[in-house]
């Protein structure tokens, strides 16, 4: 259709131009044609303007059918989503969902504070945005660690954005008004502070989050493993696993929390399972996310039972 009216545009175009650059010499042949040049040159315009009232009507259709299939589309889905959750519904009892609602909902508030491995998990958030991963809010950034995490900020520091700008992440954390803070760091910090160094770099920066807000829960988050014979210096799995183990202990001496996803993505020789990795190195697929998201889960129903528990003691006491 558009090559039709393209063509007889053209057509009349090419009348009107030999038309107007023809002219007879004599004065009888210019008058008989100029008697006809109004009709030409009205009708040219008047095939543009069909031509460009087509060219929107059909635009116009386009765009509705467009329409249409995507609304068709998000029906589907929200019915096969409705289908998926009828069905799982059916598969869990009252007791059931009511704990994976609570489950859900301590993670309100919450910020995930990490490096790249971090990042990565942000980034999956983002795209699945179900259950309690809508909830969470992230500072998360490349390079990110506890000893560049104490500098200023300024040109070259790698300090998590927030609201368009670099901020110390215990600013950050007080303005999205942090809750529970779960902490992730030491992947670029063993090679550069060793041990002992990573971990007394830990606690100042657990102190800053504190005194900005001394009511933010600390949840210390494991590093997670790298590929068999992928470390480099202190940055091997021997040493995370010690590393790891000091945390623990870290977190236990100062009442926070200690969620271990490290051991979740292992391997039967203890390293990154070779299924979880996604660059030969470090950094997670989607399906070590998912072992993520059930281990976080897990730990917030033992939080929560742990916290009825000592709740139920002291009005006994």
């Amino acid at each position: 259709m558009k090559r039709k009216i393209v063509t007889i545009c053209l057509a009349w175009l090419s009348v009107l131009f030999v038309v107007g650059g023809s002219r007879p010499e004599s004065c009888g042949a210019e008058s008989k044609m100029a008697k006809y040049e109004p009709a030409l040159i009205s009708g040219a315009v008047d095939m543009v303007r069909n031509k460009e009232t087509m060219k929107e009507a059909f635009e116009e259709e386009e765009q509705g059918r467009a329409e249409a299939a995507l609304e068709e589309n998000a029906a589907g889905s929200e019915a096969s989503e409705e289908k998926n959750g009828e069905e799982n519904g059916e598969k869990m009892s009252p007791e059931e969902k009511a704990a994976e609602a609570r489950a859900d909902a301590y993670f309100d508030n919450s910020v995930f504070v990490g490096d790249s491995i971090m990042l990565g998990f942000r980034n999956y958030a983002m795209k699945r945005q179900d259950s309690f991963l809508s909830r969470l809010q992230f500072l998360a950034a490349g390079s990110y660690s506890v000893n560049n995490a104490l500098w200023e900020v300024n040109e070259k520091s790698v300090h998590p954005m927030y609201r368009g700008k670099q901020r110390q992440v215990w600013e950050s954390i007080s303005m999205m008004g942090g809750r529970r803070v779960f902490l992730m760091l030491g992947m670029n910090d063993l090679n550069i502070n060793g041990l002992e160094g990573s971990c007394e770099k830990y606690k100042e920066l657990v102190e800053k989050i504190r005194e900005t807000d001394p009511e933010a829960e600390i949840h210390i988050m494991s590093m997670t493993y790298v590929m068999k014979g992928k470390g480099t210096g202190l940055l091997e799995n021997d040493t995370i696993r010690e590393y790891n183990s000091m945390l623990k202990q870290m977190a236990e001496e100062n009442g926070w929390g200690y969620v271990d996803i490290a051991d979740a993505l292992a391997d039967e020789n203890g390293d990154l399972a070779e299924g979880y990795c996604s660059d030969d190195f470090a950094h997670q697929r989607p399906e070590a996310y998912d072992i993520w998201v059930s281990v976080l889960r897990d730990y917030a129903k033992e939080q929560l039972e742990k916290n009825n528990a000592e709740g139920g003691m002291q009005e006994d006491l």
